[in-house]
């Protein structure tokens, strides 16, 4: 399976894409607790005042707390910005 996975990290270093993106593994970055960059995500599953959902592929993240406004969102990643309570993964079902 290793030899496997260095192969598909090859790929994506010669294709200059992100490892994560190739692999479908998702990556959360936080900056302190207001703002959250969720990359390689599947989409929005819930948008509030107070919480977020999105989903990844083996995944489900739920972003509790207040004041939250998606500041970028395409096809690879999401920024949400807002007062971050909780952090909670879920599996999906």
């Amino acid at each position: 399976m290793g030899r496997f996975n260095n192969f598909k990290s090859k790929i994506a270093d010669d294709l200059e894409i992100p490892n994560n993106a190739f692999s479908g593994n998702f990556e959360l970055i936080m900056h302190g607790n207001k703002k959250v960059i969720i990359e390689n995500h599947l989409g929005i599953t819930i948008y509030e005042n107070n919480e977020v959902g999105v989903k990844t592929v083996e995944n489900t993240i739920l972003i509790m707390g207040s004041k939250f406004k998606i500041e970028e969102i395409n096809d690879y990643k999401v920024i949400v910005k807002g007062n971050i309570d909780e952090i909670i993964f879920g599996k999906k079902e």
